[in-house]
């Protein structure tokens, strides 16, 4: 029963390993259930992260959807202003080149010939041919009835035949466009 000096020392050092490693896993356990407290409830500097990040997510989204809208309104805006632009083009164009479709349209009055006239005739349906191209019509005068917005009346004679304010003669050939009026026609209403 005498336990030699040796088997008593392998004992307390298998003593003293058993209680280290058992204080080291009793750390561990402790250490772990430290991370498994902090994992489940947050800090409260992460809750504070967390809402100001939701506040410009919100915010962000709000400043792309503004963008957008303002996009949208710039493009519509540019698209309107090129059509106008291009529109005024077409006006100032076309009210150019009127005063050479009103010598045509005068120098058929006094052409006797036959087959000048038709080549006179050619020319005028040409050019309005043109003009409707661009979009441009001519306005409708004799026969219908003074419209202030489509002609201005520069002579007005009686005549018992046709109602007062219907125009009896065209003048000078006015011209429209859905757009707008490019020239007012020159005409002669009864009274």
């Amino acid at each position: 029963m005498n336990k030699n000096k040796d088997d008593l020392n392998h004992e307390t050092e298998t003593e003293s390993s058993l209680n280290e490693a058992q204080i080291g896993q009793d750390d561990l356990v402790a250490g772990e259930s430290e991370v498994i407290n902090e994992d489940l409830s947050p800090p409260e500097d992460l809750n504070l992260k967390l809402q100001i990040e939701k506040e410009n997510s919100i915010a962000l989204t709000k400043l792309v959807q503004q963008l957008q809208a303002d996009f949208a309104n710039y493009r519509k805006r540019n698209a309107s202003i090129a059509s106008d632009a291009r529109q005024n083009g077409i006006f100032d164009a076309v009210k150019s080149l009127l005063p050479a479709l009103d010598a045509i349209q005068s120098a058929k009055k006094h052409i006797a010939d036959e087959n000048t006239l038709k080549g006179f005739d050619m020319i005028e349906r040409a050019f309005i041919d043109n003009l409707r191209g661009l979009g441009i019509e001519p306005i409708e005068t004799v026969g219908k009835m003074y419209d202030p917005n489509l002609h201005n009346v520069v002579v007005a004679e009686e005549n018992h035949d046709v109602p007062s304010g219907q125009i009896i003669e065209e003048l000078k050939s006015g011209f429209k466009s859905p757009h707008g009026v490019v020239r007012v026609a020159m005409v002669k209403i009864a009274k």
